[in-house]
């Protein structure tokens, strides 16, 4: 994938009402700056679609960030080679989700491409450096990407503390049974990144999750924010900071810095970090405190 990005700088943009998302969506792509598209140019953009919930509930990617980005891309560059990826997972078959999610909708409206990885051409690839993802099936269409836009959500998981935008590129694998890299997480989630490394991070802030039943069954906290970057592991390391858990605590953030993926190095524009962040309930309730839970 083509783009040598610029780092470090993260815009974050509080949102009056959804109503303002494509507002704010060109504020975040003004402070990025850095971006040489064509109209020969191809864009991938994977959003967060781990099962067929609306973004209401704290768990998908909301399409309405999706289709602003499609909007933007194709005023500001022109493009229109742009597809929406996702892989078949567990819980639901990528298909289904962009049917019942409203991604559908927007390909024909927009005249973009859903793509379900599971299905899509690919290429058999070793990664003889990884820890633990040596051998994988890489989507053609990722692989020939001039910019790949990830647009993940802040969530809590129970698994590995929180899921942001390194953990969105868990669904980039094509192999839908994913739960057999579940033995060892953390290093999957930092090998993917490695195999398939965004270049653009566009956050859905706007509804996220709290509770220790995250990524799919957490209690939805309103942020009413979108946040922009180009180094996952910096974007990451800020919605540790905004959710109240401790970055050096989240291990496949650190292993991620150690690999090179991105650095916990950056600054901060646009709304005040006390504007945003929220103390993220991840803990499992007490008899005495599970009426408050459901606030």
């Amino acid at each position: 994938m083509g783009n040598n990005l610029g780092y470090r700088s993260i815009y974050i943009h509080k949102l009056r009402g959804t109503s303002n998302i494509p507002e704010a969506v060109k504020a975040g792509f003004d402070s990025l700056g850095n971006l040489i598209l064509g109209p020969d140019s191809a864009v991938v953009i994977k959003p967060n679609l781990c099962a067929v919930k609306t973004p209401e509930t704290g768990t998908t990617t909301d399409v309405r960030i999706v289709e602003a980005i499609v909007n933007e891309l194709k005023e500001r560059f022109n493009v229109s080679d742009i597809s929406i990826i996702e892989s078949d997972g567990t819980q639901v078959l990528a298909d289904m989700a962009f049917q019942l999610l409203g991604y559908e909708r927007v390909s024909n409206k927009l005249n973009v491409k859903l793509v379900n990885l599971s299905k899509a051409p690919f290429s058999e690839r070793e990664f003889p450096d990884n820890v633990f993802i040596r051998k994988l099936k890489v989507p053609s269409v990722i692989e020939n990407a001039d910019l790949f836009v990830s647009v993940p959500k802040i969530k809590t998981h129970s698994s590995c503390a929180f899921t942001g935008v390194l953990k969105n590129q868990y669904g980039c694998n094509p192999y839908r049974r994913k739960a057999i890299y579940h033995k060892r997480l953390e290093d999957s989630i930092v090998d993917l990144n490695l195999i398939f490394r965004p270049n653009v991070i566009v956050v859905d802030g706007i509804v996220a999750m709290e509770g220790y039943k995250g990524p799919t069954e957490g209690i939805p906290i309103r942020m009413n924010t979108l946040i922009f970057g180009q180094d996952p592991v910096a974007v990451d390391h800020l919605i540790c900071r905004l959710m109240g858990i401790a970055p050096n605590s989240v291990q496949y953030l650190i292993k991620a810095e150690r690999r090179g993926i991105g650095r916990t190095h950056y600054e901060t524009k646009g709304a005040n970090l006390n504007e945003v962040k929220k103390k993220f309930r991840r803990f499992p309730p007490r008899w005495h405190n599970l009426y408050g839970l459901l606030r």
